[in-house]
């Protein structure tokens, strides 16, 4: 699930962005598309300081403010229901904590995968077997062959995902 760049609420299937134009990258929610863009419409851009939340040291534009032990705290929208916010950040001070890399490959990905490979080999047989006996028309090999790439496509995407999701190669 997508959470939000402002202030990191989750985000359901309603999800905001800027157009290219404006290069303010990420998914907002309304609230903070409003305030972004009354900023970006007032100043001619923005102007509003993204800072660092105490608990997961990760940049938002938008944090509440959390008392613990006379002490305050500025945390988003996950981290301010945490029981002890010094615990956790004291753990992660040199860089953000990220969820672990899984295991296994999600099984989705992996039908998505099979699909592909699926539809790669069935592209071919059709180019292989199929269009030699029918009249001699371009048709079945375009056909056969745009299967065939299609299939090679998604079973390339679905390697290279598989890739990033295991941290075997870098987003950048």
């Amino acid at each position: 699930m997508t959470s939000c760049t402002g202030c990191n609420v989750a985000l359901g299937f309603k999800k905001y962005n800027f157009q290219k134009q404006w290069r303010v990258s990420g998914y907002f929610c309304k609230e903070c598309m409003k305030e972004i863009g009354q900023d970006f419409d007032d100043h001619g851009k923005i102007t509003l300081p993204k800072r660092s939340c105490d608990s997961c040291h990760q940049d938002f534009f938008f944090l509440t403010t959390t008392w613990q032990n006379k002490k305050r705290h500025r945390c988003c929208n996950v981290c301010k229901d945490l029981v002890d916010i010094e615990a956790t950040s004291a753990k992660y001070t040199e860089e953000p904590y990220f969820p672990p890399v899984p295991s296994r490959i999600p099984i989705m990905m992996a039908i998505f995968a099979a699909f592909g490979v699926l539809l790669m080999i069935a592209g071919l047989a059709y180019v292989v077997v199929v269009a030699p006996q029918q009249d001699a028309n371009i048709l079945h090999i375009i056909v056969g062959s745009s299967m065939t790439g299609a299939g090679f496509m998604l079973a390339r995407k679905m390697v290279k995902v598989r890739n990033i999701v295991l941290g075997k190669l870098s987003t950048s």
